[in-house]
């Protein structure tokens, strides 16, 4: 959806105003994520606004070298859940349904703070006073930085633009996915003008891998399966791929992107056995105009044309991946593209 500019000029307001202000985000948080939450947060510590971000996981590794990522407090309920009932106002980035903050959950939904939403998603639920919703918009950290350009009493400084532009060069898929347009391109501009240095952004974020990483996207790709004629490429990882190279699902990051360097196809799942949480996790890509949103939905997930996922609760991988081959299968029929 589009979104009328004025609810800009409202989020500023309102932020502005406030006392206190929480910041979170989804639970096992991307770029586009710590971005822009980070982002929000020194927006407010420039106008001396007291202001906490807090969220269910720990930052991932690759996003720790954004300065002040170490203030980015990971929730526990002894400590946090006073802090956040004393809160004037909450702000959610990147996420459009509380239920994916996991264990905060009910403390989110009881507060009875002003709660703003700034995100991208499609299908928002309703929890929050004010919504700031685009769908259009490459990434949650392309609309941060028109939200506050907004503001012209606002300075955006290095720590800023770091965090704006790695949220919008992860949601972006470095530059390649079908909302990459002109208007990214010029904020990119301006956030380089501020002193970005993208090389060495990209080094950070992708070229820091363990060697037992390399040896898990190892065995990644040595399982690769095609389907469909070769339009689909599925990517499974077990417990016992993670037990054997001493990672965890939280190191499979940008793994599912290698499914579509493959000739032909248009589709790549990456499906993940997450043994912790009880739970299978979905990873999809596409290219073009195919729109794997349809089939996150359909598994309870979401997400955008070219990159969705889901989480889905159960112990055995099998039935997961037949119930996404069974999806799979209806999107092609109603598509004709089989």
């Amino acid at each position: 959806m589009n979104i009328s500019k004025t609810i800009y000029t409202d989020i500023v307001k309102n932020l502005k105003q406030a006392k206190k202000v929480i910041i979170t985000t989804h639970s096992n948080p991307d770029g586009d994520a710590i971005g822009s939450a980070l982002a929000v947060l020194l927006y407010l510590r420039f106008y001396n606004i007291d202001s906490h971000i807090i969220i269910n996981d720990d930052v991932p590794k690759n996003l720790t070298y954004l300065k002040s990522s170490e203030l980015i407090e990971q929730y526990n309920p002894q400590r946090h859940d006073n802090i956040i009932k004393s809160a004037d106002t909450i702000v959610v980035v990147d996420l459009n349904d509380v239920n994916r903050t996991r264990n905060m959950v009910r403390i989110l939904t009881d507060s009875k703070a002003f709660k703003i939403v700034i995100d991208h998603h499609t299908n928002p639920k309703d929890f929050a006073n004010l919504y700031c919703v685009d769908t259009t918009y490459s990434s949650t950290g392309q609309l941060i930085y028109d939200i506050f350009s907004t503001d012209e009493s606002f300075i955006l400084d290095l720590n800023g633009a770091e965090a704006i532009y790695t949220a919008i060069v992860t949601d972006t898929g470095n530059f390649a996915y079908q909302r990459t347009t002109s208007d990214v391109h010029r904020i990119v501009a301006n956030l380089l003008d501020i002193g970005v240095d993208p090389n060495k952004i990209y080094d950070l974020i992708y070229n820091q891998n363990s060697h037992k990483v390399i040896k898990l996207l190892g065995i990644a790709l040595s399982k690769l399966q095609l389907h469909f004629g070769g339009k689909v490429c599925f990517m499974v990882l077990t417990n016992e791929d993670f037990a054997n190279t001493g990672t965890s699902y939280k190191d499979t990051e940008f793994f599912v992107n290698r499914t579509l360097s493959i000739d032909g196809v248009i589709i790549g799942a990456l499906i993940t056995e997450v043994i912790q949480l009880n739970e299978i996790k979905i990873s999809l890509r596409s290219k073009g105009k195919t729109d794997i949103s349809i089939i996150a939905n359909s598994m309870g997930g979401g997400g955008h044309i070219n990159a969705a996922g889901a989480s889905v609760k159960s112990s055995n991988i099998e039935s997961v991946v037949s119930g996404l081959m069974n999806q799979l299968s209806r999107y092609f029929e109603n598509n004709n593209q089989q």
